[in-house]
């Protein structure tokens, strides 16, 4: 029998929460024992102290104490750290640095960038399923469930003293206990999902290519809904990109309702511009497939420009 890390969310704390906090904030919740830390300096990589708690729907979420900050980088790593990375111990669809790419892109929140900054410990929160003797999830697993099921928790623990952070490492999102509370004041069941709060919407300019200056706008996260993220291509002043961060966002909802979407995709944005969608490896980091949208009113940028700007995204 084997076991699997189905998402990976934290609350980030100015200092480790006692376990006697954790589990008065989580007395709600049904908590089946202890998690006990695991042993060795690096122990914490896999698990601190902490709860393991069932969900009425079936499966476990691990929830652990770690009194470090978030191990965002690997050049000063300590050993384990990037063998957990790829072993999906901080999120199957997680990557180094993204809370530093969070930060940079906490463009919902004000003060994200500096309650990342002064954060000191983390409580991880970890869905953990049983997977079939062939290696497949369970029938009827619903990771929009687990993600809802995350926020519930961590907006729970918000209300210890000195956290600071909602963090979601494979959405690069971070996200205020305000931001949190807003989610689960909507009624279950109706509305769309909070996309917002599992997914990070990112701008950046790339710069004068082909005599054009470049911009990407793109949504890092769906990931973890087993759903390929988007991006959107353009020339600086040519577009609004309020109007395409909106377009990006429906189309990750319409793929989250299972509406088809694919290469030679067309929709039209709040202006009315008509953009078509190809298959590509994102331009933002960390590497992934997306679904690039390119304005079909311009000229699309020719392979020359294309390899200019990978090159620009590989550092």
């Amino acid at each position: 029998m084997s076991f699997l890390f189905t998402q990976c969310a934290a609350v980030l704390f100015d200092g480790a929460p006692s376990l006697e906090e954790l589990e008065k904030a989580l007395e709600t919740w049904s908590v089946v024992g202890p998690q006990q830390a695991a042993p060795g300096d690096d122990g914490w990589v896999t698990s601190g102290p902490g709860l393991v708690l069932a969900l009425a729907r079936g499966g476990t979420v691990v929830v652990d104490v770690v009194d470090r900050p978030w191990p965002d980088g690997l050049r000063s790593a300590e050993p384990g750290v990037l063998a957990a990375w790829r072993s999906g111990v901080f999120g199957p669809s997680a990557a180094p640095g993204a809370l530093a790419r969070a930060q940079r892109q906490a463009w919902s929140w004000d003060g994200g960038a500096a309650a990342a900054d002064r954060h000191r410990a983390f409580v991880r929160l970890r869905t953990v399923v049983t997977l079939a003797e062939d290696g497949a999830l369970p029938q009827g697993h619903d990771p929009a469930h687990e993600l809802g099921t995350l926020g519930d928790l961590a907006g729970d623990l918000l209300r210890i003293p000195g956290a600071s952070a909602y963090f979601l490492p494979a959405g690069e999102a971070l996200r205020s206990r305000e931001q949190v509370e807003a989610v689960r004041r909507r009624k279950a069941g109706l509305g769309r999902p909070p996309l917002e709060l599992w997914t990070n919407t990112r701008a950046m300019g790339l710069g004068e290519h082909g005599g054009i200056r470049w911009v990407v706008v793109d949504v890092v996260g769906m990931a973890q809904l087993r759903l390929p993220d988007q991006e959107a291509l353009f020339a600086e002043d040519s577009e609004d990109a309020e109007a395409v961060a909106l377009l990006l966002h429906n189309a990750c909802l319409h793929r989250l309702d299972g509406q088809v979407l694919g290469a030679g995709s067309t929709a039209a944005d709040a202006r009315g511009r008509r953009w078509k969608a190809s298959a590509a490896t994102g331009l933002l980091a960390p590497p992934r497939p997306v679904l690039r949208w390119l304005p079909e009113s311009a000229p699309p940028p020719g392979d020359a420009v294309l390899a200019e700007l990978e090159r620009l995204r590989q550092g």
